[in-house]
């Protein structure tokens, strides 16, 4: 069996083998989540196999290979691919205590004309708003499913989670006020991996439906949000991708059009939150902290467009005013 070996045999006997990738993801298992080592472990793959196409070594990469390797998927990725391909290459180096050629002026410059050659605007899910989670409230049945269903989207809504911060919330988490607001600690997150976590706090609305939820599946303890056959909640959480479907389900079952539809992912509950706090007044920094966000960049891309649109509005709105 193949081992990873030390960074001193790597720099005198460099590898060509893309087997190798899995004993370095295997050695940083634990300091990172399991969806950033397979993501590394995919794009670390790729890039050993490109290399040795090319009859070069992918450990240690020397920077003339990496900014090949920008030049020649540049037209075959989105820039949020390529990104995290250098990030996975970058942290190959790093735990392998070699040098890392990412910062190099030669992929610099790679990464620069691949910017000018491919817009680097990522897309984005359409946000579940408070007006599109009425509507899809109102598509919810009164069965275990649908009881499951409403919970899961207001607890998304409430809370600003992504789903994978979604299906690990554990009923142990939840904590039963007196009135009729409940509170729920967000663990662990993307943006939090050493586990500080977060308080986020759950309307009364979603307060009784997580009740009717747990009270009608008999859950007491373990995953919070779990899937549901023959009438019955599973032992197992939900995971990512379910969380993708149900949205996408609850959606197409309350009759939303279907361009909203298809734009809704997973992510949709944590972007509508944020717009509507946007739209409400709320500042950059009380939207970060209800979210969870660490800095203010992919934040302001998520409210961008809500924003921009009530900034318009009050500027049409204060136009016409003075017309008049």
């Amino acid at each position: 069996m193949e081992t990873f070996s030390s960074p001193v045999n790597h720099a005198s006997a460099p590898s060509r083998n893309p087997r190798l990738v899995d004993a370095l993801i295997d050695r940083c298992e634990g300091a990172y989540s399991r969806a950033t080592l397979k993501s590394y472990r995919t794009d670390l793959k790729a890039f050993a196999s490109w290399c040795a196409e090319q009859g070069e070594e992918w450990l240690p990469a020397k920077s003339h290979t990496v900014a090949a390797y920008v030049d020649a998927i540049c037209p075959l990725v989105t820039p949020g691919t390529l990104k995290r391909r250098l990030s996975a290459i970058g942290f190959a180096q790093r735990y392998s205590d070699l040098p890392c050629p990412v910062v190099a002026s030669s992929v610099t410059l790679a990464i620069r004309r691949a910017e000018r050659r491919k817009p680097s605007r990522p897309a984005q899910a359409h946000g579940m708003t408070r007006e599109i989670l009425t509507q899809m409230m109102e598509g919810c049945g009164d069965d275990l499913l649908g009881l499951r269903d409403a919970a899961l989207l207001s607890v998304g809504y409430d809370t600003l989670c992504r789903s994978a911060e979604i299906c690990a919330m554990e009923v142990s988490h939840v904590r039963q006020g007196a009135g009729e607001t409940w509170s729920i600690l967000i663990t662990r997150s993307k943006a939090d991996q050493s586990g500080a976590g977060r308080i986020a706090w759950l309307s009364p609305e979603t307060t009784r439906r997580v009740s009717a939820w747990l009270e009608a599946a008999r859950i007491v303890e373990g995953p919070l949000f779990r899937s549901v056959h023959q009438a019955r909640p599973a032992e197992t959480p939900l995971n990512a991708s379910s969380v993708q479907r149900l949205v996408k389900r609850a959606a197409k079952r309350a009759g939303v059009s279907f361009e909203v539809v298809k734009g809704l992912s997973g992510h949709s509950m944590r972007i509508g939150a944020a717009q509507d706090m946007m739209v409400a007044g709320f500042d950059s920094l009380a939207i970060m902290q209800a979210g969870g966000w660490k800095t203010q960049h992919v934040l302001l891309r998520y409210v961008e467009n809500a924003s921009t649109r009530s900034m318009h509005e009050r500027r049409w709105k204060a136009l016409a005013d003075k017309a008049a």
